[in-house]
């Protein structure tokens, strides 16, 4: 069966997301060191990655997203090695941003989900590998927004549960965490949400 993000799914998540994450504007904190550019927007470092439904909803809404251009080998093996349901897409860039067209993965920026063995989103763990770019990564719980957080969760939770392949991708993944956890005798640091 052919799963889909409708448009009726995709305002509900992106409803769920228009909650501000921190109380202050994080790409303040970064852009000064990053040639006035946020991390997160800076298109020579992050690429956004949409879904196929998501990107489609998005130029039927006027074009705010448009693919991303494959200038170089690198490119090109990104998008051939990625899900077909994938698109990685740019925007007019940190300008010209407007907030409300913010695709799902700036949205959930600097998140990715940690699921258990069954596949059910126990919290949200900060993205393997972006640390030290983003100010948010060194940040604790206590800063985050509790509203964003559990509708972080339940978007996360949507998400793998629409596409398998993501959500075998986080089981792994959050094995993964857990080892080097054990390894290195460090807890996870993960964010649930807190009444």
């Amino acid at each position: 069966m052919k799963r889909k993000l409708t448009e009726k799914k995709l305002k509900q998540l992106y409803r769920l997301l228009s909650v501000r994450m921190t109380d202050f504007d994080c790409g303040k904190e970064c852009a000064p060191q990053n040639n006035g550019v946020p991390y997160c927007c800076d298109q020579g470092k992050v690429t956004p990655v949409l879904f196929k439904d998501e990107y489609q909803w998005h130029r039927q809404q006027g074009g705010f997203w448009r693919r991303m251009p494959v200038k170089t080998k690198s490119d090109r093996k990104l998008v051939e090695e990625s899900c077909s349901y994938n698109v990685f897409a740019v925007c007019p860039g940190v300008q010209n941003c407007r907030r409300t067209a913010r695709s799902l993965t700036c949205r959930l920026f600097p998140f990715e989900p940690f699921l258990d063995s069954s596949g059910y989103v126990r919290g949200l763990l900060y993205q393997d590998g972006d640390k030290g770019s983003c100010p948010l990564m060194e940040k604790q719980q206590h800063i985050y927004n509790q509203v964003y957080i559990r509708n972080a969760i339940r978007v996360w939770q949507e998400l793998v549960d629409t596409f398998p392949e993501d959500k075998e991708m986080y089981v792994r993944e959050s094995r993964k965490r857990t080892r080097h956890a054990i390894r290195t005798n460090k807890p996870v640091s993960l964010f649930t949400y807190i009444k």
